[in-house]
């Protein structure tokens, strides 16, 4: 049986510009978040338990909340069905 594909362009408003600049911010957002990941497990093997280590720990926690929340708001809109109109037959 074949059912329609739910995150087709007929389903969906096309995205505007503000959405395309929260899914570029949040596509950055999320390669800053890998990179002090990155950093912050190097900083771990090299300086252990240190201030380093916990400032790059928030900096990961940081990048990657934000690419969450700007994917989330770039994500296009549904297009909702159309209410019938009802008359009244007074």
């Amino acid at each position: 049986m074949n059912q329609p594909e739910t995150n087709s362009a007929a389903t969906h408003h096309p995205r505007g510009i503000g959405k395309k600049i929260a899914l570029i911010c949040a596509v950055s957002s999320g390669t800053c978040g890998f990179l002090t990941l990155g950093a912050a497990l190097w900083a771990w093997e090299t300086y252990g338990t240190h201030v380093y280590t916990a400032s790059l720990g928030a900096t990961t926690f940081f990048f990657v909340t934000a690419a969450i929340v700007l994917y989330e708001m770039s994500r296009r809109k549904p297009i909702l069905p159309q209410k019938e109109r009802f008359e009244s037959t007074d």
